[in-house]
């Protein structure tokens, strides 16, 4: 009887120094916060947090509780204990020597009754690494919002710039028409037919509302300013298919859509415009046609069509100008990461 208590003892002993050489801390407690089994490191760091060893379970991590790492969070970890269909409570505290330790606490079932158990693991590194990758995360997100700012002054610099050119262009075909004008005029002969000029006249007065329009657009609504324009010159926009949400990507296609129109109208006598729109990954892929005349045997780009593809290229975008039952339009925009 005394050699099978001994063995007993001897066995229990060997246990407790298993446990007290574990090298995180664990600590089992009855209900109530009565200590069952606490190995020296979870008391030993207590100690250093707190002032005292575990006395009281409950007690202690009310405690830790209170010395918590702000900003950090310390909820329960359902996901951590679905396998187990527990609930896993976690709270991270710093010593004084910067160490960084993080304290667990979850419900066990045994035969004998409940038991609470509570492990602490220095997870220094490990928060080391995290408050480095979030502060990487959080300076990626400021360099992406200023990239996105950058993005945008850049696409308001190349409008500004399409309409300056467009501006230039149509100062140089005014002066041109002037002349034309007043040779006519001072030359002046009844045989002669002033259709030309007419046209001319014509071309240039379109012009100068349509750049005094783009020029509105740099700071209005693209959507109000083209829909304003289609109403001043008799042509309906219906739209089919989701637009794009970004301003940049609306301002392209606002710009590939002002330019059909003008030409629907022009030389199609089309008073109804068709937008249709499909998003293909990070693509937005626009075809725009008219019911206008479909006598078109040919494209030959100028002018607003010549600087439309300019633009669209610098953007990253693209045009393609087919003969389809008349003039039909493809503008590919990149939108999303591309955009």
């Amino acid at each position: 009887m005394f050699e099978k208590f001994k063995k007993r003892l001897h066995t229990v002993s060997l246990v407790r120094e298993a446990i007290n050489n574990y090298p995180d801390g664990i600590c089992f407690a009855a209900p109530g916060g009565r200590p069952i089994l606490s190995n020296k490191m979870i008391n030993d760091v207590c100690y250093m947090l707190t002032g005292h060893t575990v006395t009281n379970a409950d007690r202690m991590w009310e405690e830790i509780g209170d010395l918590k790492i702000p900003g950090v969070h310390t909820g329960p970890d359902r996901k951590a204990a679905s396998d187990r269909n527990e609930e896993i409570e976690q709270v991270l505290c710093r010593l004084q020597n910067g160490q960084v330790w993080q304290f667990q606490r979850r419900p066990l079932i045994l035969e004998t009754g409940p038991v609470m158990q509570y492990e602490a693991a220095d997870v220094t590194e490990l928060y080391h690494y995290q408050t480095q990758l979030q502060e990487k995360n959080d300076q990626l997100s400021e360099m992406l919002e200023r990239q996105k700012a950058l993005l945008q002054s850049i696409v308001e610099n190349n409008l500004k710039k399409e309409v300056l050119h467009t501006k230039m262009r149509i100062h140089s075909d005014f002066g041109r028409v002037l002349v034309m004008t007043e040779n006519r005029l001072a030359n002046r002969d009844e045989s002669e037919d002033d259709t030309e000029i007419f046209a001319a006249w014509d071309h240039v007065i379109t012009d100068m509302e349509n750049a005094s329009m783009r020029d509105e657009t740099v700071t209005a609504s693209p959507q109000n300013e083209l829909l304003k324009m289609a109403e001043m010159i008799g042509c309906k926009v219906e739209f089919i298919g989701v637009q794009p949400t970004e301003r940049r990507a609306l301002l392209l296609l606002y710009a590939a859509i002002r330019e059909a129109l003008t030409n629907a109208v022009r030389h199609a006598g089309a008073d109804r415009l068709i937008v249709e729109i499909r998003h293909d990954g990070r693509f937005c892929r626009v075809t725009i046609k008219s019911n206008g005349r479909n006598d078109a045997a040919f494209i030959q780009e100028g002018g607003g069509l010549s600087d439309l593809r300019h633009r669209l290229e610098q953007e990253g975008a693209s045009l393609l100008m087919e003969i389809d039952n008349g003039v039909v339009m493809h503008v590919t925009i990149p939108v999303g990461e591309n955009g």
